[in-house]
């Protein structure tokens, strides 16, 4: 970010003028003078300082902004460009918008006068921007997730596949869920990490030194590989996919979470009352992607679950760390040795039998990599304690 010269000399003003303030919050019942809060006398005369002065505010207004550039002071979005702020208080301004690098001031008003900044924000080039585009996908999913209370779920279906049956009930823990399947975005800091300090996070029965890159080298799946360490181009919001079961584990690991069981999978798409979809029991084009492609995470609002969370049917099918049974009571964790992850919640490639909510995807080894399979983590611990890339 750039200034003008005479910016650059009035912020310094502000911010030496800030070291030591003169805003008044006191007031003189006998000459009627303003006077700093930390002053308890009048210096002209002696007088005890009894009344506060009324909150005094300072205007400034920024000039020479991008079109379109958002404005935030103290993380709260600003309607315009013209901003009142209180004496005495200190301020984080933050500006941004598509396309430069953003920019930041840190000012504590002390002149009730208007104050002219001009705000030049440097151009990024296009490879920089997608670059800042894609951290700010990835900060917006990294701790949404959902609590998922503990307590009986109704699971399983009578009018599903025989693997599905019987309708058990299941008493669960409480736990989190993320909100939205894992994001490109998202992987993408992960791989990053993996580069830097190599492979910390694998399964212990991973093939040595496994590539997390997602990538397949069939014709239809090379619009979705990764290059370089870098997803498709526009597609930093979608969910990731071409990831196999190792790689899922490595990321939620590396995120200081892990992958669900089907059991916690299936109640935090359906909720407690056995519903055929995370919806109701009538299946919706409207509600879920099941059509042409993958798309944004998040695309289908009226599709979410009883507990808020989106694309449970549709979209990507998800890795769970559940071995395949064909009674689901009998089921137990996958080692990442021996079994066959279930993999649930159907994809953009399935029909309305498969999004279904009890429906179990089975058959897939977990070095199998698809279009169609993504995955979302889930943790034991509230989301604002998890730390991303721990060692």
């Amino acid at each position: 970010m750039s200034f003008s010269y005479k910016v650059r000399a009035l912020l310094c003003l502000l911010l030496l003028l800030a070291a030591n303030p003169v805003f008044a919050l006191k007031i003189c019942p006998t000459c009627q003078k303003e006077q700093a809060d930390s002053v308890n006398f009048c210096p002209d005369d002696g007088a005890k300082l009894e009344q506060v002065a009324g909150t005094r505010i300072s205007v400034i207004e920024l000039k020479e902004l991008p079109a379109g550039a958002v404005i935030k002071v103290n993380n709260k979005i600003q309607a315009g460009n013209r901003l009142e702020l209180q004496f005495g208080r200190d301020y984080v301004i933050n500006i941004a918008s598509e396309g430069f690098q953003p920019g930041q001031l840190k000012v504590r008003p002390v002149s009730n006068e208007l104050t002219e900044l001009s705000l030049r924000l440097e151009q990024l080039s296009p490879e920089a921007a997608r670059q800042v585009k894609m951290a700010e996908i990835a900060d917006s999913h990294e701790k949404d997730m959902i609590e998922i209370k503990g307590g009986v779920y109704v699971l399983g279906s009578e009018r599903g596949n025989y693997d599905e049956r019987p309708v058990r009930k299941v008493q669960l823990e409480t736990f989190w869920i993320d909100k939205h399947e894992v994001t490109c975005a998202q992987y993408q800091r992960f791989l990053e990490d993996v580069r830097k300090h190599g492979h910390l996070w694998c399964h212990p029965n991973a093939p040595a030194n496994k590539d997390h890159t997602p990538f397949h080298t069939y014709a239809w799946a090379l619009k979705f590989s990764w290059v370089g360490g870098q997803p498709p181009r526009g597609m930093g919001n979608y969910p990731v996919v071409l990831a196999d079961w190792y790689d899922a584990y490595a990321y939620a690991k590396w995120a200081g979470k892990r992958l669900p069981t089907e059991d916690e999978w299936e109640a935090a798409a359906r909720g407690g009352d056995g519903r055929e979809y995370p919806w109701g029991n009538t299946f919706s084009h409207d509600r879920c992607n099941a059509g042409d492609q993958p798309l944004a995470v998040g695309s289908f609002p009226d599709g979410v679950s009883p507990w808020g969370v989106f694309d449970m049917a549709g979209n990507a099918a998800e890795w769970t760390t559940t071995a395949y049974e064909p009674r689901p009571a009998d089921s137990k964790p996958f080692t990442g040795r021996y079994g066959l992850p279930i993999i649930r919640g159907g994809s953009w490639d399935d029909n309305s039998k498969t999004c279904r909510s009890a429906a179990r995807d089975v058959r897939r080894s977990p070095l199998y990599r698809s279009t169609t399979v993504g995955f979302r983590c889930v943790s034991d611990k509230e989301p604002w304690l998890l730390v991303p890339g721990a060692k």
